[in-house]
């Protein structure tokens, strides 16, 4: 009987990637789950789907339930990631529980609290004028935020970053603010219409972070990324292989094109997600014999 090959841990920026700029998926949750079955046949090993995105933890929860495909999250644009208490590696301890709905989740830290956060940018009004949580409802509303319960998952549900408006800001306000945010110790990336205020340094250190766990048992999965904004680059730096979806319109993020190894693909937003899938194993099986 052949082997099964090594685990292969598939990482998923959300926003613009999975989900389209109207918040659709490329295909039903049944379907998704049936293409990722095929490709486990076609790889000869599991293969686990894990999101990373600026999302809160909340947030991802419900859109994996939705999925029907439960995995590792990297939310808050890297500020925090978690494993499922059921399937932690030995050697990961579990003090940092938190449930959401029937799973119950190993939470993993990596910035300051958006209450340290807020205090660092206090003196700064554009900064204040964009944080999305000291908006009304009703301006939350016209933001995209339908329901209270949206509110409560991406905002309040939001501990180790902060979600900032652009469109609140002039280019030379945002010029600034990016000058300030780097002084003091602060990440200020893009992500869809959104920025994120952590002192993470990305997804990519969560990956790390994630990919050093799972090796606690022995097998150290092959990863795999994809992204199509300012704020994957460390994401699909830190994969084994990355994948960068093209922006509608704007065609793919050029600092993402310019990674080594990475592979761009054809089909324009979240249609190219179906299309990394049928690329997906052709692209990963010549890493198996090279060094990680």
């Amino acid at each position: 009987m052949t082997p099964l090959r090594v685990p292969l841990l598939l990482l998923s920026d959300v926003d613009g990637t999975l989900l389209s700029d109207e918040g659709t998926l490329p295909a039903s949750p049944a379907a998704l789950r049936d293409k990722l079955g095929h490709v486990a046949a076609e790889w000869g090993g599991p293969v686990h789907l894990g999101l990373a995105s600026s999302r809160t933890l909340r947030e991802l929860t419900v859109l994996q339930r939705a999925l029907g495909l439960p995995g590792p999250c990297i939310a808050e644009d890297g500020a925090r990631h978690a494993l499922d208490v059921a399937t932690i590696p030995d050697g990961v301890h579990t003090t940092n529980i938190e449930q959401h709905g029937r799973r119950t989740l190993r939470t993993f830290e990596h910035a300051l609290t958006a209450t340290e956060l807020r205090a660092r940018m206090q003196d700064e009004p554009a900064f204040i004028r964009a944080d999305t949580q000291q908006q009304p409802f009703g301006a939350l509303q016209a933001l995209g935020f339908r329901t209270r319960a949206a509110v409560r998952r991406a905002l309040h549900a939001r501990t180790h970053s902060v979600l900032l408006d652009p469109h609140e800001w002039s280019p030379p306000e945002l010029s600034h603010l990016r000058e300030v945010s780097a002084a003091r110790g602060l990440q200020l990336r893009r992500g869809g219409r959104w920025f994120t205020l952590t002192t993470a340094g990305g997804k990519g250190p969560a990956l790390c972070a994630l990919r050093h766990q799972f090796g606690n048992n022995g097998v150290v999965p092959l990863v795999v990324a994809i992204g199509n904004e300012e704020n994957d680059v460390s994401l699909l730096a830190e994969a084994d292989r990355g994948f960068v979806i093209r922006n509608p319109h704007r065609g793919p993020h050029p600092v993402l094109s310019a990674l080594p190894g990475v592979v761009v693909l054809d089909a324009e937003g979240a249609g190219g997600w179906m299309e990394m899938l049928d690329r997906l194993v052709p692209c990963v099986l010549p890493l198996l014999g090279a060094p990680r």
